[in-house]
């Protein structure tokens, strides 16, 4: 069961699986026609200049301000120069940091940047900033540190994001964000690959593995949310990898296998922080082998990995803290854990939404099947026992009790039932379904060519279920962003009901299309009033969330927006009713 070999007809059907999963990748991108709104965020705290929202009108003093002055600047020379002022100015205030112009120039800038709603018409060349690098901004990372440092993730796939986007200054793509999740995809199907080659059934299952993950829905899924879900899922293989490893070593730590173990433990945590369920449950199992087999040397060497990189991680990103801890994310999803309220019928939820999303059938059939298989796994070991069965129950565990730990904790947690919190688990619902299946048929003893005919039965049946292009994407959007046309000389007024933040955010790619925006809240039209220079032969789009009366608000803001008594002569041209917004298109005469 157990082989590292890959043959030349391995290597080319894998090359071939690689191929075929990239090209499904390719085809879900072209269909990719919106985004969540989280997807924008995504952009613009990777992209844009110390700003992690887009700021709906113009600051007096901003960060970005404050950093060119006394912080990173646009370079290094730039840098070095504003160390050696700082010093000079730190030096003159007795080095009492908050009685310093700096600290007071920095809580300034901080005070404009947290004023969301000045209500100023602002350029699209702004939105575009926001979303995009610019030739200023781009490859730089202090910026998305900064950007992340009240977020509610850490910043490693923004880092990732923001680095691809550099490379297109001033374009926005949904090709780079699905370029890097498309590489990423990648390297989760070879790593899966190599995880099943290695030491969980050999070269044949892990192609079958390998296939069915890289075709199925799960990919598709994971590929098309332009967010660090695939990130995670890259990590979470890598971590149990890195178990299996130290296993097959016979669980003997090298030096190899602690920088390997280090690896995947840090950046996992960088990922997401959710991370760390998986790893507890998989680091409590490895413990709970560990004093089985009397392993002292291993066991404080093990722990030595693991806290070293969690205490790296936090001094590399000290915010991690504050938003598990302290931020409204972090409290709720703490407080939901230990909420025995609706826990059934939550589980019930996420194992049909887990289920669906990667085998393709209901979540009990997906759960009564393992279950099926453990029950008659146990009994025939039990029935034959050897140094073998050790082995598998060493590898189920680890690839198993994780697995089920993160499941029901983080089911528990999250804040709305979808599939992208659980992402990192889809490629165990092949990885489990498919080493149950086949640890199964060996112990029953079957000829070789009999469990490679029910196995390529079950290969089949599993790609039917889980093809990505007979169950379809949720995350294509139809209809979404990419599909708004602005005319020429376009500006736009944004209108949003009253106690509502930042919900434009969602048409942040729209607003980069016009000339001039303005986002305003339902009864502060005033802060509009004499603001807008009207351009004959240009167009005034009004978008009005739903559940507002569009025509009252409209007619309101018209009354607001003429100058200097010049009258505003308006034909509208169309009304449209999508995505909770109606837009009303005038044609300025």
């Amino acid at each position: 069961m157990k082989t590292k070999n890959t043959t030349i007809h391995g290597t080319i059907l894998l090359f071939l699986i690689l191929a075929a999963s990239l090209a499904a990748l390719f085809y879900w991108g072209t269909q990719k026609e919106g985004y969540h709104v989280d997807e924008m965020y995504m952009y613009g705290t990777a992209n844009s200049e110390y700003l992690p929202f887009m700021h709906l009108g113009e600051q007096e003093y901003s960060v970005k301000d404050w950093m060119h002055e006394y912080g990173a600047g646009s370079s290094l020379p730039e840098l070095f120069s504003n160390l050696k002022k700082d010093i000079g100015i730190l030096k003159d205030s007795n080095w009492k940091i908050k009685e310093s112009k700096i600290y007071k120039d920095y809580r300034r800038a901080q005070a404009c940047s947290n004023e969301m709603y000045t209500t100023t018409w602002m350029d699209g060349q702004a939105y575009r900033d926001y979303l995009c690098a610019t030739t200023e901004s781009r490859f730089n990372y202090v910026s998305v540190l900064y950007n992340f440092r009240g977020d509610n993730h850490p910043p490693l796939y923004a880092l990732l994001l923001h680095t691809v986007c550099s490379f297109f200054p001033g374009q926005f793509s949904k090709w780079t964000g699905l370029g890097l999740n498309a590489v990423i995809v990648l390297l989760t199907i070879l790593l899966i690959y190599v995880t099943v080659r290695d030491y969980l059934g050999g070269e044949r299952l892990a192609l079958m593995v390998a296939a069915c993950y890289g075709l199925s829905t799960a990919a598709a899924h994971t590929g098309s949310f332009i967010r660090m879900y695939g990130l995670l899922t890259l990590m979470v293989v890598g971590f149990v990898y890195s178990h299996l490893r130290l296993q097959g070593a016979d669980w003997e730590l090298s030096r190899e296998n602690s920088r390997i173990l280090g690896f995947f433990t840090l950046f996992g945590y960088l990922t997401q922080y959710y991370f760390v369920f998986f790893a507890f449950g998989l680091a409590l199992t490895s413990i709970i082998i560990l004093i089985a087999h009397r392993n002292r040397r291993t066991l404080s060497r093990y722990l030595l990995v693991l806290v070293r990189s969690a205490v790296l991680g936090i001094v590399l990103w000290p915010f991690s803290l504050k938003a598990v801890f302290a931020g409204s994310r972090g409290d709720e999803s703490i407080s939901g854990l230990f909420s025995p309220d609706g826990t059934l019928s939550r589980l019930s939820v996420m194992l049909n939404v887990l289920s669906e999303n990667t085998v393709g059938v209901p979540g009990l059939v997906f759960l009564g099947f393992l279950l099926l298989c453990g029950i008659a796994l146990l009994i025939l070991m039990l029935v034959k026992k050897g140094e073998e069965n050790r082995i598998s129950l060493e590898k189920g565990a680890i690839c198993a009790v994780p697995f089920i730990l993160y499941f029901v904790t983080v089911s528990k947690m999250i804040p709305y039932l979808v599939d992208r919190y659980i992402m990192c688990l889809f490629p165990w619902c092949f990885i489990l379904s498919f080493g149950a299946f086949a640890l199964l048929l060996h112990k029953c003893g079957l000829s070789e060519k009999l469990q490679t005919v029910l196995l390529c039965g079950f290969f089949l049946l599993l790609m039917i279920s889980s093809d990505s292009f007979r169950v379809g994407n949720d995350y294509l959007f139809e209809g979404g962003q990419e599909n708004d046309r602005v005319a020429a000389n376009t500006d736009c007024v944004y209108v949003l009901p009253a106690d509502w933040w930042n919900q434009s955010a969602e048409d942040t790619l729209l607003l980069s299309k016009c000339r001039k925006s303005a986002v305003v809240r339902e009864g502060d039209f005033e802060s509009l009033a004499g603001t807008y220079r009207p351009v004959a032969g240009s167009t005034l789009l009004f978008i009005v969330r739903e559940g507002l009366d569009a025509d009252a608000d409209v007619a309101g803001l018209i009354k607001l927006l003429p100058e200097d008594g010049y009258k505003l002569r308006l034909k509208e041209n169309s009304r449209e009713q999508s995505r909770g917004r109606i837009l009303i298109s005038y044609s300025v005469e």
